[in-house]
């Protein structure tokens, strides 16, 4: 089932970028349905990929390494809640960035989308 990048858009929570001391973080909340997240490719932030091995991803009482999102490892993305992707890496200079973000999952295949959103 493909899912219009429109409708993908707006799981970004928009004005959530934001530094942090060890890198930065972004939000998504799912509005969509309920879901299961097997994977994800790297984030780009500005064309730079960020490896998995620098990325968290936390729901509630969930916090995992996006490389470790598998099959066998899945991470649940439920309606209503926000994810919070936190990047450890070098901190975002103030201004506008564009983010790409690939989610893989049980239900609908790849959801892959850009956003924009500023520091």
């Amino acid at each position: 089932m493909q899912i219009p990048k429109f409708l993908l858009r707006k799981l970004y929570v928009k004005g959530s970028l934001e530094n942090t001391d060890d890198g930065f973080v972004f939000k998504i909340k799912n509005s969509l349905s309920a879901g299961t997240a097997i994977g994800m490719t790297p984030i780009k932030v500005d064309g730079t990929e960020y490896p998995l091995e620098t990325i968290h991803v936390k729901s509630g009482d969930a916090e995992v390494m996006a490389s470790e999102i598998s099959e066998s490892n899945a991470f649940p993305i439920k309606v209503g809640v926000e994810i919070a992707i936190h990047i450890h890496a070098e901190q975002l200079e103030e201004g506008e960035h564009k983010i790409d973000i690939s989610i893989k999952t049980k239900e609908a295949g790849n959801l892959a989308f850009d956003v924009k959103d500023s520091i």
